[in-house]
């Protein structure tokens, strides 16, 4: 052997004794290290363990080899390892990271996390798998116990009726409770992780949230911002939002913030101011005092019935009329005992003038159900009072009235039916009330009155004038007379028919005693207007007065014929004197007269005609050939006693 050749030889020699040395010293680390080291073939055999399978699985090395080793593997974990190879296998993995449950032969439980190296032949196929695992079961442990921490966490900030949420610097959602994730209109928070206040319903707000929270990053937290925000359904909130800055080991990395929903609140306070307003305005006087009955608040109304504007801190006590001070007591006593009363009570105003007060009463009452004061609803009274006072003694006297009219009165309806009815003094009726009432008209009445009152009806609603109109009934075999009037009362017809039978027969006798007495009148006035008086044997004298009609010539040539038969007269003086007038009517009755006269025996002087009845005499062509004509009766008188003497 060459020189050369033995060289190589030994050198080949060392680095092979090299090489052992650092498999045995590999060896020894495998077989004496707590990880478990294992190799397993493509059917998922093992091949080889190192002995620290005694203590993960509880079994010798050789009790390992050539078992599956899913056989090891905790059964809930045996389908995704299986899943996972063959996911690694398709995709050509060469390492792998991944953890699972070893179960021990005692049936402990071993947290494992498995450094794969899987290796293929040339064509692809899985040919071996070298693993080593550790345990991992105290940071899982801990894991578990910093999940459980999260959990706890979640769930605390989950049931928190404020919404949270937290962002970095860029305004990224980084999570967010429960509520949060409501109003975002979410399922998860994965959802919600990297989106900004522009990718969520408000974002129409999205530039005032942003600058907002740049402003908290920079200056620092902010409290009580009320703002609104659009939910996910369209509806609209109004939020209480704070906001501070998110910071670790003192550098700001985002905010956090947390708002409620004040909506409500903001509702309530709105119908508050609402309620007050009403208060402030309502007609009623309303009042508030605390439990020692010292007023705290009253509204204007309440102010303007006591007459004083400066009411808050007067006891309500000073306010009451003294007789009313025990009626205040039980009202007092009632509203303790959870009761709302109501009472008249009356007050004393400023003036001094009494106010009457319809008051209800209820007990104010803190969350615990203390009594912490009392409210007063006073409706004042006064005027209805004296109002229904006023009605009362009214209808008092209207009664008074209705009862003391004699007349028959029936109520009807618009078209005809009877309604109601008050019997006139005598108590008398056609019919039973029960006949009547209810129907109508038509069915009651005679056929002619039926028509009549059906006929005022109409008249009635045409014109709604008072209707007035006579009728005639038979009633206990005996024709009445009525007269009614009818007339409109609201929807209904009021009816007032008196019995005028007595005073029609009073007024015919009145009238028939009435005209004789005009008759006797009349004849005396006849007699007193043609007055013939007998002066001397055979001489009558008439002297006439006022102006002479047809009727009154003829009762003068009456007068005056029999006048002269019956006192053999043979001289009859007609006085004119207080005739104003005479013109051809007269003069022709004068005339006739004159004739007349003469046919019995005697001669007419005519005396008392004045200048102006002469000229009306010679006027009219007046012919006064058949008497003699004096100037004065005194004349006439002279000239027929002479002429008799002869």
């Amino acid at each position: 052997m060459a020189t050369g050749d033995m060289a190589a030889l030994m050198a080949e020699n060392v680095r092979l004794r090299e090489q052992v040395l650092r498999l045995e010293r590999y060896q020894q680390i495998v077989e004496t290290t707590d990880q478990l080291v294992t190799e397993v073939d493509a059917r998922g055999v093992f091949t080889y363990v190192n002995p620290a399978t005694e203590r993960y699985f509880g079994y010798a090395p050789a009790e390992v080899i050539g078992r599956d080793a899913l056989d090891f593997i905790h059964p809930d974990d045996r389908e995704v390892m299986q899943q996972g190879f063959l996911e690694w296998t398709q995709q050509g993995r060469r390492s792998v990271m991944v953890e699972n449950r070893a179960v021990h032969r005692d049936g402990r439980v071993f947290h494992l996390l498995w450094a794969m190296s899987l290796h293929y032949d040339e064509q692809g196929q899985i040919v071996k798998i070298y693993s080593i695992a550790h345990d991992i079961g105290e940071l899982h442990a801990t894991r578990a116990a910093a999940q459980e921490s999260r959990a706890w966490l979640q769930m605390v900030i989950d049931n928190l009726p404020q919404a949270v949420f937290w962002k970095d610097r860029e305004g990224r959602f980084l999570g967010c409770n429960r509520r949060f994730l409501q109003d975002c209109g979410l399922q998860s928070y994965e959802q919600v992780i990297g989106l900004t206040d522009f990718d969520l319903p408000w974002r129409d707000r999205a530039s005032d949230y942003r600058r907002d929270d740049l402003a908290v990053m920079e200056s620092g937290p902010r409290f009580g911002i009320e703002e609104p925000l659009q939910r996910a359904d369209g509806s609209v909130i109004w939020l209480r939002t704070g906001k501070s800055p998110l910071q670790r080991n003192g550098v700001v990395i985002g905010v956090l913030g947390i708002y409620e929903d004040i909506t409500a609140l903001r509702r309530q306070e709105a119908e508050l101011q609402t309620f007050k307003l009403l208060v402030d305005n309502a007609p009623d006087g309303i009042a508030i005092a605390d439990e020692r009955l010292i007023l705290t608040y009253v509204n204007p109304a309440f102010a303007e019935m006591i007459g004083c504007a400066t009411l808050l801190g007067t006891s309500v006590v000073e306010l009451i009329h003294p007789p009313d001070l025990e009626i205040l007591g039980q009202v007092e006593a009632q509203v303790r005992q959870g009761l709302a009363p109501r009472a008249t009570i009356r007050y004393r105003r400023a003036d001094g003038e009494l106010v009457t007060a319809q008051a209800s009463a209820l007990a104010l009452r803190d969350r615990d159900g203390n009594l912490t004061g009392y409210a007063s609803i006073n409706r004042d009274m006064t005027q209805q009072l004296r109002a229904e006072a006023e009605l009362r003694f009214s209808e008092q006297r209207n009664r008074a009235l209705l009862e003391a009219m004699p007349d028959l009165m029936f109520v009807l309806s618009q078209d005809g039916v009877f309604l109601d009815y008050k019997p006139d003094r005598s108590g008398t009726l056609i019919m039973p009330p029960e006949a009547f009432l209810g129907r109508k008209v038509a069915e009651v009445l005679p056929p002619s009155l039926a028509a009549q009152v059906l006929h005022h009806l109409e008249l009635l609603r045409q014109t709604g004038e008072l209707q007035q109109f006579d009728y005639q009934i038979v009633v206990d075999g005996r024709e009445e007379a009525y007269e009614a009037r009818m007339v409109a009362s609201n929807a209904e017809v009021l009816v007032l028919s008196r019995n005028v039978t007595e005073q029609r027969q009073a007024e015919r006798e009145r009238n028939a005693m009435q005209e004789q007495i005009i008759a006797a009148q009349q004849a005396t006035l006849r007699e007193l207007s043609t007055p013939l008086m007998p002066i001397a044997n055979g001489v009558v004298v008439m002297p006439l007065i006022g102006a002479i009609d047809t009727a009154r010539a003829q009762h003068i040539m009456e007068t005056l014929l029999n006048g002269i038969a019956e006192h053999r007269a043979r001289e009859a003086i007609i006085d004119i004197t207080g005739v104003k007038v005479v013109d051809t009517q007269v003069a022709g009755a004068l005339i006739r007269a004159a004739r007349a006269a003469s046919l019995l025996g005697a001669q007419v002087i005519l005396t008392g005609i004045s200048p102006e009845i002469a000229q009306t005499l010679v006027y009219i062509g007046a012919e006064l050939r058949d008497m003699t004509t004096k100037a004065t009766l005194q004349e006439g008188i002279n000239y027929a006693l002479r002429t008799v003497r002869f």
